[in-house]
C-alpha cells in the first residue's frame, strides 16, 4: 500500500511540477502581452494626436484658403465695379508751364491699369496666394507626419 501511496504521491510531485512550469509559462506570455498591449496603446494615443494634428492643421489652412479667397473676391469685385483702382508708379518728365527754381525735372507718377489688366493681376495673386497656402499645409504636414514634429510655425 505503502508503495501505491509512493508512486500516487510522485506523480502528484510531476503534475504539480509541469503544472507549475505551466503556469509560470502562462504568466510569461500575460507579461509579453500586457507589454505588447502596452506598446498598442502608446501607438494608437500617438496616431490619435497625429490624427489631432493633421485635423488643426487642416482647419487652419482651410480657413487662411477661404479667406484669402474672399479677399481676393472682394478685390476682383472692386476692381470691377471701379471702387478701387490699381495702377504702377510711374515716371515720367515733368510738364513745365513755367521754369522755376522750385519745379522738379522729373516727378513720380501712376499710371493706373486697364480694369482687364487689374482683374487678371488679382487673379494672379489669387492663384499666388493658394499656392503659398498649399505649400505651408505640405509643410506643416511633412513636418508634423513625416518628421514627427509638431506643427513648426517657423515659416
Amino acid at each position: 500500500m505503502n508503495r501505491y501511496l509512493l508512486i500516487a504521491l510522485a506523480a502528484c510531485a510531476v503534475a504539480i511540477l509541469f503544472g507549475w512550469q505551466h503556469i509560470r509559462a502562462q504568466g510569461v506570455a500575460l507579461d509579453a502581452a500586457t507589454a505588447r498591449n502596452a506598446t498598442l496603446e502608446a501607438v494608437a494615443e500617438s496616431r490619435r494626436n497625429t490624427q489631432r494634428l493633421l485635423a488643426d492643421l487642416d482647419t487652419e489652412h482651410t480657413k487662411a484658403l477661404t479667406d484669402a479667397q474672399a479677399d481676393n473676391r472682394k478685390l476682383r469685385t472692386a476692381v470691377a465695379t471701379g471702387e478701387r483702382r490699381l495702377s504702377v508708379l510711374a515716371k515720367c518728365p515733368a510738364v513745365r508751364a513755367t521754369t522755376s527754381p522750385a519745379s522738379v525735372g522729373d516727378a513720380e507718377a501712376r499710371a493706373e491699369l486697364d480694369p482687364a489688366a487689374g482683374e487678371r493681376i488679382v487673379a494672379i495673386t489669387d492663384d499666388g496666394d493658394q499656392g503659398l497656402i498649399a505649400l505651408r499645409a505640405a509643410q506643416d504636414y511633412i513636418n508634423t507626419v513625416c518628421l514627427g514634429g509638431t506643427n513648426q510655425k517657423g515659416r
